[in-house]
Order: C-alpha cells, then sequence, then structure tokens
C-alpha cells in the first residue's frame, strides 16, 4: 500500500499538540515478548528516520545558509523545506514507545495521533513507517541533486 504525505498529514493533522505528560505512561522494553517482529521493525524504521531527518534539516540548514536568496536554487530549498516540514508532521511518537528527546529540544508529543496508531496493527504500523521512511528518502534525493546540480 502506498501512502502520500499529503495523506498521512491530513490524517495527522487532524489531531493538535499537547505536551508530554508522565514519562512512565510512554515507557517501553524493546525486548518485551509483546513486541511483535512488524512492531520491532516498525520501531526501527521509525528511529532510523528521526535520524535522518536530523542529519537532512542540518544539512539543508546548510545550504540555506550558503544560497543566496537571488540564486535560483533558493526556491527549490524552500519548496524542500515545506515538504520537509509537512513530512515532519508524521513523525508521531510511536504507541507505547519512550520519549527521547535531546537535551533542549521540545518535548511536545500528538497524544491523540499516538492514539490512533494504536488502532493500527503491527504489520500496519510497520507499513506506515516505512511509507513516511520513503518519503523522506525522496527528500534527501532531492537535495542530494540539488547540490550535485549546484557544482
Amino acid at each position: 500500500m502506498k501512502i502520500s504525505i499529503q495523506v498521512l498529514t491530513a490524517i495527522l493533522a487532524m489531531f493538535s499538540f499537547a505536551s508530554c505528560g508522565d514519562a512512565s505512561h510512554n515507557e517501553h522494553n524493546h525486548d518485551s515478548q509483546e513486541v511483535s517482529n512488524s512492531k520491532s521493525k516498525a520501531i526501527s524504521v521509525h528511529d532510523e528516520s528521526g535520524k535522518l531527518a536530523k542529519e537532512f534539516h542540518g544539512r539543508l540548514a546548510t545550504e540555506f545558509s550558503q544560497t543566496p536568496p537571488a540564486d535560483s536554487s533558493f526556491t527549490k530549498l524552500v519548496s524542500l523545506d515545506a515538504r520537509y516540514l509537512a513530512w515532519s508532521k508524521t513523525m508521531v511518537k510511536l504507541p507505547g514507545t519512550a520519549c527521547n528527546h535531546e537535551e533542549g529540544e521540545l518535548h511536545i508529543h500528538d497524544h491523540a495521533a499516538e492514539e490512533k496508531l494504536a488502532e493500527l496493527t503491527d504489520d500496519e504500523l510497520l507499513t506506515l513507517q516505512n511509507a513516511i521512511h520513503e518519503e523522506l528518502l525522496a527528500l534527501i534525493s532531492d537535495l542530494n541533486r540539488l547540490i550535485e546540480a549546484k557544482k
């Protein structure tokens, strides 16, 4: 099943952001026998997407700082930034996983979206995480092409 970023954004945009409450409510154990293979893979894909997203966002910021607004590639960077912002709204904390914010990061989660994700089967959750990951890879690929074209 192919899920577009627009569909993911529309689903998740229906929910408002709320600050994260009691951290003990959000803890999970990756080694628990309750975690299926599909959910474990979904968590791994989600974690990898988070790491790649941070790298992508840093590279995008670097390109912005090195590209004058009058440069023709600047508008492409703006477009990539808008797509990244839409994509980032799909990165909802997975049900049963712990908060993993770095020092100084905002500690907010869309608990309503997390509850909706809890209604998915583990296989559906994995499919969703793979689709979100593929959207990020498309963003990374587009940034790489833009950087190559500037050389």
